[in-house]
């Protein structure tokens, strides 16, 4: 009876550390979020091939990259596209797994919500794979929305290689020297500034409400205590926008966001670009060639 009663104590103990709160599951995001930006920036001062890039070179050369693939009709060479960009991961010193998990869960997913319709016989008409009545899937519908879904994941690739492959500051000063109009590359710089500061509120207040707390609390307490924080983020977040506009316009603030970053384009960046013009028309080539529509 004793070693009965000596496992009830012991299992509950176990369930509640197993049990965790809103606020600490909340707090644990918003610090791996943090945590990931802050791997982002390692991973841009890092040694690799696209690190050693312009900023400049590399976001013509990417932008080159997504327009090619937004012209691209056969699936052989957008999946080739698709491995490029995983290739070009791999020789920047960037984990192809992590990678491939960002694309897929992100661009990978909305591209598979919005190409979802056209899949079925309502929209695609054609010999139907699975019949569903309206909702059939037909082979036309499935070409087409895996084309549409390896277009924006291979877009969506070169553009997020490119954001963790480059500093932010750097980001920001080749948008401006591309010719980018200064308003966007300041809200740009005050967004990023300003999801930081609050990230970094929202996980303290979580923090220290579970430090505060002796049981996680039932769902509409939580419930309701998330929706009062939320509101007291919101006025946070446009008050502090005042207040740091207000100081930039006493510090001459002007409209354009002077940078410290100095940019050199190097026979490197030039053979770099020259390259990807190349490779961009050897897709378009074998795409119309080899596979004609």
């Amino acid at each position: 009876m004793i070693p009965a009663l000596a496992h009830i104590g012991d299992s509950h103990p176990r369930r509640r550390v197993r049990a965790r709160s809103l606020a600490r599951r909340t707090a644990d995001t918003i610090g791996g979020a943090v945590s990931e930006v802050m791997l982002n920036d390692d991973l841009a001062s890092s040694p690799g091939l696209m690190q050693a890039l312009d900023p400049r070179i590399k976001l013509a050369s990417i932008l080159l990259f997504a327009v090619t693939a937004s012209f691209v009709h056969s699936l052989p060479v957008l999946a080739a596209l698709i491995v490029s960009t995983a290739g070009l991961a791999y020789v920047s010193n960037v984990s192809v797994a992590s990678f491939a998990r960002k694309v897929a869960g992100s661009a990978g997913f909305f591209a598979l919500l919005l190409a979802a319709p056209s899949v079925t016989a309502w929209i695609t008409p054609g010999p139907v794979l699975v019949p569903l009545g309206p909702a059939s899937v037909t082979l036309p519908g499935l070409v087409v929305a895996t084309r549409l879904i390896a277009r924006v994941v291979a877009g969506a690739g070169f553009g997020l290689l490119v954001i963790w492959t480059t500093r932010w500051s750097d980001v920001l000063r080749a948008l401006t020297a591309l010719g980018m109009p200064d308003l966007v590359v300041a809200t740009l710089a005050m967004t990023q500034k300003q999801i930081m500061s609050l990230l970094r509120t929202i996980e303290n207040m979580h923090l220290a409400r579970e430090s505060r707390m002796l049981s996680a609390g039932t769902a509409r307490e939580n419930r309701g205590w998330v929706v009062d924080r939320m509101a007291f983020v919101a006025q946070r977040s446009m008050k502090t926008a005042d207040e740091v506009y207000d100081a930039m316009l006493a510090r001459g603030f002007a409209g354009r966001m002077p940078s410290l970053v100095e940019l050199h384009t190097r026979s490197a960046d030039w053979t770099w670009l020259a390259s990807a013009l190349v490779l961009s028309a050897l897709f378009l080539l074998v795409d119309r060639m080899v596979f004609p529509v």
